[in-house]
């Protein structure tokens, strides 16, 4: 029988490689060094950062099959594997990876309100890999530890580099952090700000009227380049973008609520010039947005918790958050 050169053995087991992973690719994009950021398919932005003598990630992808896939990058861009993974809230196109990283032995750092939601998606997986029968669900292999983020900051390293990993309160969800590099000029901000495409205010636990709080103060950072939750990597102006929308949404929102504009009518008053928002367009998602925050604005009347007006526009002055 004939031999195959070396050459093409290695080839060949490198395409076995790929497809057994599914042939899921991470395209990394460095922002300084030491400092890498990443879109995923079908899933949010991530990133991740040398700290010390570990390396610390910054969301998972939407799958365990792409978490695989970036702790490959990750330890090819830096030759380490991941020793700490933050989640920015527990929406799946951002945590759902996260099994894939506490097998490689990560420890993972999530606010104590999104604690639930990420519990409850690694629960899914541990059920959906559970085998035909009565037996139970295996756990995800290197089960995960929890760290609940109990004050609104923690510091993770010092010298040469720092990262702030901030609780700022409710806002896309109940439960968001956000990362900063204060060395390096980079805010990981999860889907609190985006880059060039719709935020998304349709969470379950929303807090419209705190996400612009936290907008303003995200707006006063002295930071360069920005890795939103989706969109471009770098640009910064997805912050001043998302609370020109999140603030006007509050607006008509608190409008059609105070005079009682029925839902079937949404839509239609949303063509009005007066309640149009520049660049967006009458879209589904932009509609859903509308009647989302509308539900809201009504649940908190019927409470009688309307909470603080509408936040003022950001200002460039710089402070931390």
């Amino acid at each position: 029988m004939r031999r195959l050169p070396l050459f093409w053995i290695a080839l060949l087991a490198g395409l076995a490689a790929s497809a057994a992973r599914g042939q899921t690719k991470i395209v990394a994009q460095k922002l300084a060094e030491g400092v890498w950021a990443a879109p995923t398919p079908g899933g949010a932005n991530v990133a991740w950062f040398v700290l010390g003598d570990g390396v610390i990630a910054v969301d998972a992808g939407p799958s365990e099959e792409v978490g695989r896939a970036l702790v490959d990058e990750i330890q090819k861009t830096t030759g380490k594997k991941p020793r700490d993974l933050v989640i920015t809230h527990a929406h799946r196109d951002h945590a759902g990876g996260a099994a894939a990283f506490a097998a490689a032995g990560a420890q993972i750092v999530v606010a104590e309100k999104a604690a639930p939601g990420l519990l409850a998606l690694l629960e899914e997986k541990a059920r959906g890999s559970a085998p035909a029968g009565n037996a139970p669900a295996p756990k995800p292999a290197g089960s995960p530890l929890v760290l609940t983020v109990a004050e609104r900051s923690l510091l993770l390293g010092n010298e040469p580099r720092r990262a702030e990993v901030y609780y700022l309160g409710p806002g896309h969800t109940q439960g968001d952090l956000v990362v900063v590099l204060p060395a390096d000029g980079v805010l990981i901000s999860g889907d609190l700000a985006v880059n060039g495409v719709l935020p998304f205010l349709r969470s379950a636990d929303v807090d419209p009227r705190g996400w612009e709080r936290i907008l303003t103060r995200l707006a006063s950072l002295k930071i360069e380049k920005m890795v939103p939750g989706h969109g471009a990597i770098g640009p910064r102006e997805g912050i001043s973008d998302t609370f020109a929308y999140v603030h006007r949404v509050n607006e008509i929102a608190t409008k059609f609520v105070l005079a009682k504009v029925p839902e079937a009518m949404y839509e239609l008053e949303l063509r009005a010039p007066e309640n149009t928002i520049e660049h967006v367009s009458l879209t589904p998602d932009h509609v859903a947005n509308v009647k989302a925050v509308c539900q809201f604005e009504k649940a908190k009347r019927e409470e009688g918790t309307e909470g603080p007006a509408p936040a003022p526009r950001p200002t460039a002055t710089p402070h931390a958050p």
